[in-house]
């Protein structure tokens, strides 16, 4: 997370993080911990390890950590039977790093260019680093709807802007001579197009203002994926066969996708002078054919992102 991001989210959680209930214009905003998974098209390289006269063949994949992010915007509620608006920017990066260390395994790398090259065969030690970041701004128009004394559906539709940045960099490495090489991979994905769904709200504890409360929503959108991967030595010792640098390109692809996401989880409302809402619960993103790099097969692939982990905050509306 980069200083910026990292203040940014600092601020927002000590003002405290949900939305605000009142009529009017509502500043508002969330505390994320997510996860990301990727398997396995966020598999870096192969291993074949012997024992004795037997061989195992195994992908390299990279397991992704909990990292915090937040969500801000502001809703407009006029009241009445107008339909209510927001307006959100939701940002969230996570990273991980693994590793081979020397003479545990014959490695080959998955990425295409690092492939190609007679160096792969020389590779018995290898480091990858993945980073991955989300952002996207969500705009909404919805309207609530009561259902019996305790409960309410608000339909809603908008659009949805997403940029999905994905950077990874690869050190290739040999115990035998003095063979070494960097590999980097930038995966950058811009989406745009409408989004629709709905929200749900039931009341559990009339004394208390507790709700469960649940949203669902579904999007369209059409993209452009950019991918680079360039491959270069490091020393100056590479044989005529091989490459000194070598570069992939598969930029300008334009392509449709699918976005779904969902939340579940309870809010509780304090009513008096002021109102305090308090807010936590489950979401989850899930990314169709989101990761769309080259393999070594030269074909690109067509993995699924999945986003979920904990959504919560806290606020006071007056």
């Amino acid at each position: 997370m980069t200083l910026v991001a990292r203040l940014t989210f600092l601020m927002v959680l000590l003002l405290g993080c949900s939305r605000a209930t009142a009529d009017g214009v509502t500043p508002f905003g969330e505390v994320l911990l997510w996860h990301a998974s990727q398997e396995t098209s966020s598999i870096w390289s192969s291993a074949l390890t012997r024992v004795g006269s037997d061989a195992t063949f195994s992908g390299q994949n990279v397991d992704f950590g909990w990292d915090a992010g937040f969500r801000v915007g502001v809703a407009h509620d006029p009241g009445g039977y107008l339909w209510d608006s927001k307006m959100t920017w939701t940002h969230w990066t996570t990273s991980a790093e693994a590793s081979i260390a020397a003479g545990e395994a014959f490695v080959m790398p998955e990425f295409f260019s690092g492939f190609v090259n007679v160096d792969a065969w020389f590779v018995d030690q290898a480091a990858v680093r993945w980073d991955l970041t989300l952002n996207q701004i969500d705009f909404e128009i919805g309207h609530a709807i009561a259902v019996g004394h305790c409960a309410s559906v608000r339909p809603t539709m908008g659009l949805k802007a997403a940029f999905i940045d994905q950077k990874i960099r690869a050190d290739w490495g040999t115990t035998v001579g003095t063979f070494s090489a960097t590999e980097r991979v930038d995966h950058q994905f811009r989406g745009f197009g409408p989004t629709f769904g709905i929200d749900g709200r039931w009341q559990l504890s009339q004394r208390r203002n507790v709700s469960l409360v649940g949203s669902f929503s579904g999007s369209l959108l059409w993209g452009v994926w950019n991918v680079e991967d360039a491959y270069a030595r490091n020393d100056t010792g590479f044989s005529l066969p091989a490459y000194g640098g070598f570069t992939t390109s598969m930029n300008d692809s334009s392509l449709g996708t699918a976005n779904l996401n969902a939340f579940l989880g309870l809010e509780w409302v304090r009513e008096g002078t002021f109102t305090m809402t308090g807010r936590v619960g489950y979401e989850l993103q899930w990314w169709a054919n989101q990761q769309r790099l080259t393999a070594f097969q030269q074909l690109p692939m067509h993995g699924d992102l999945t986003i979920q982990g904990l959504t919560c905050g806290l606020a006071v509306g007056f």
